[in-house]
């Protein structure tokens, strides 16, 4: 992806307005981005937790996320291009509050008691949520997105199939709340006015989202009972990786994606993430895949495959991310 389109200044977009065209090779670029950086994210969240609370964790990484944000774009542009007009708030705020604060705190504390696989699997259904959401509000999806976005449960759902014990109900209701959550937060996204300078609009939605998630540590006690010299060094390694690769990086790209792409090519990435984290696995820890496996991580990419197929020519046809060329029902 090239730099320039994640860091120049230009009008505000309102959601009629036609995007800015974005290259075939940026938007592969960015989905690959999302794909492998989010894939490893489930990992480094788990041990993350593993002796920082999850509220903190939350909190604390996307305000880290968000100084850091913060700083790059007043270097590159001044302090007065951090400030947005009031009308862009709504949007930023709602997003925020939703993605970052509501989605990633309820991801969190659903990982403290579920399996990374399981997750991945959990989260794995959010287009379905997406998609819902678009038959209620509209527009329409096509009849083959649907079934890209089934084919690819349908895959995961053969991929993480084996039986594992211990399977923590409540915690996998917070993951699939969490995703529920974060539907809604995408698709508001692309339907409320948001600043067009998307790496500014991207720290202000962390700085909402993680005064949010710090406010809710308070009030838990949370925050009362962390004890930062109980931390470990591979939590604090891991949550460092999550706040400098998975927040930072990975979240740009994402909401660069939400201005450039139809929602459901950018929601694909929660199809992918499983199978790049079976991947690094083989490669990293040496793990192995079945004929099964391969075979559902195949349905997986084909899957992906269809809905980048029928997707892209409506953004080629010039219409807006999320815009379909059907009448209202």
């Amino acid at each position: 992806m090239d730099t320039a389109d994640l860091t120049r200044p230009a009008a505000v977009r309102h959601p009629a307005d036609p995007p800015r065209p974005a290259g075939p090779m940026a938007l592969a670029v960015g989905l690959g981005a999302v794909y492998l950086i989010w894939g490893s994210t489930y990992l480094g969240n788990r041990v993350a937790l593993d002796s920082i609370p999850p509220l903190v964790a939350t909190s604390a990484r996307f305000l880290a996320a968000a100084l850091l944000l913060f700083a790059v774009a007043a270097l590159w542009r001044g302090p007065a291009g951090l400030l947005l007009p009031r009308r862009q708030w709504t949007g930023v705020g709602a997003s925020g509050l939703l993605m970052v604060g509501a989605g990633s705190a309820l991801l969190a504390l659903g990982q403290q008691y579920v399996p990374t696989g399981l997750t991945s699997l959990l989260v794995a259904g959010m287009p379905l949520w997406v998609l819902v959401l678009r038959l209620a509000v509209g527009p329409r999806p096509s009849p083959l997105a649907v079934v890209g976005v089934l084919g690819g449960v349908v895959g995961l759902a053969l991929l993480f199939s084996v039986p594992t014990q211990g399977w923590h109900l409540g915690g996998m209701l917070l993951v699939v709340l969490s995703t529920m959550v974060w539907a809604l937060g995408s698709t508001l996204s692309q339907r409320l006015r948001m600043p067009a300078d998307h790496l500014v609009g991207t720290g202000w939605q962390m700085l909402v989202g993680g005064v949010a998630v710090a406010v809710a540590s308070v009030v838990s006690g949370e925050l009362g009972r962390f004890r930062p010299g109980d931390v470990t060094g591979r939590s604090w390694l891991a949550w460092t990786y999550l706040m400098l690769v998975c927040t930072v990086v990975g979240f740009s790209v994402y909401t660069w994606l939400l201005r450039n792409a139809p929602i459901q090519l950018a929601s694909t990435y929660a199809y992918v993430n499983p199978v790049v984290a079976v991947l690094l696995g083989m490669m990293v820890l040496d793990e192995s895949l079945s004929g099964r496996q391969v075979l559902a991580g195949a349905v997986v990419l084909a899957s992906v495959a269809l809905v980048i197929a029928r997707e892209r020519p409506r953004q080629a046809d010039g219409l807006p991310p999320g815009k379909t060329p059907v009448a209202p029902a």
